[in-house]
């Protein structure tokens, strides 16, 4: 066991500096890629388990493997939570972001949800024996809930940037902005040499100072380009 203990230490810690790396953004994850990224783990659990049928793999070598599993996942996300936590604060106070029960409160009933499941799933606070895979998943699921605290659902306005799900827009990055429909906005903006666009919902009542946010931002550009 003390192997499997070691090995995930180093896999977690391995793990966790990936996820502070931030190789990968949400906005990147594509259907393709999705399905790509499921079929490889369905290939490595059939061969597992083949591996496992057919008495080449013992019960002690699939239980680090599946410990080391859990324990990436927990590295990943706790190391993503971080750096997500450390943009959200060098980003500065929010100017302006849409406020709903969905946007604001359901997030982050989930997030506590999986945290609550993963404690619980590593067996800290029953009777069940502690074992490595039920400590590694029960971390990796309050790892996701802890990421999870850290994501917004609707972007926020914030004085160096815009926040966008798991990202941050510079205002230097802004190219332009309408009005897609009556509360829809429309912002276009540069990122990595891409024109790319988002819509978020702006109540009317918001709109006078959203745009006043946004025309301000776009002057500022103007003069510091000139």
């Amino acid at each position: 066991m003390i192997w499997t203990v070691i090995s995930a230490i180093v896999t977690a810690l391995l793990s966790i500096w990936l996820g502070y790396k931030r190789l990968f953004y949400l906005y990147q994850i594509t259907l393709r890629r999705f399905l790509s990224f499921a079929l490889i783990l369905v290939l490595f659990y059939s061969i597992l388990l083949l591996l496992f049928k057919i008495e080449l793999l013992t019960e002690e070598l699939a239980a680090v493997i599946i410990t080391n599993v859990y324990a990436s996942i927990f590295g990943f996300f706790s190391g993503s939570a971080v750096k997500q936590y450390r943009t959200r604060s060098n980003a500065g106070k929010v100017l302006y972001s849409y406020r709903s029960f969905i946007s604001d409160h359901l997030p982050i009933i989930v997030a506590i949800g999986l945290i609550t499941l993963g404690i619980h799933r590593s067996a800290a606070l029953s009777e069940l024996a502690v074992t490595p895979i039920r400590v590694s998943s029960g971390l990796s699921l309050a790892a996701i809930g802890l990421w999870g605290l850290t994501i917004r659902l609707v972007p926020e306005f914030r004085k160096n940037g815009i926040i966008l799900i798991d990202q941050i827009i510079d205002w230097k990055n802004l190219l332009s902005y309408n009005w897609y429909s009556e509360e829809i906005l429309e912002i276009e903006y540069e990122q990595e040499e891409m024109i790319r666009i988002f819509k978020t919902l702006v109540p009317s009542d918001d709109r006078k100072e959203v745009e006043k946010l946004l025309s301000g931002k776009l002057r500022e550009k103007m003069e510091q380009d000139d």
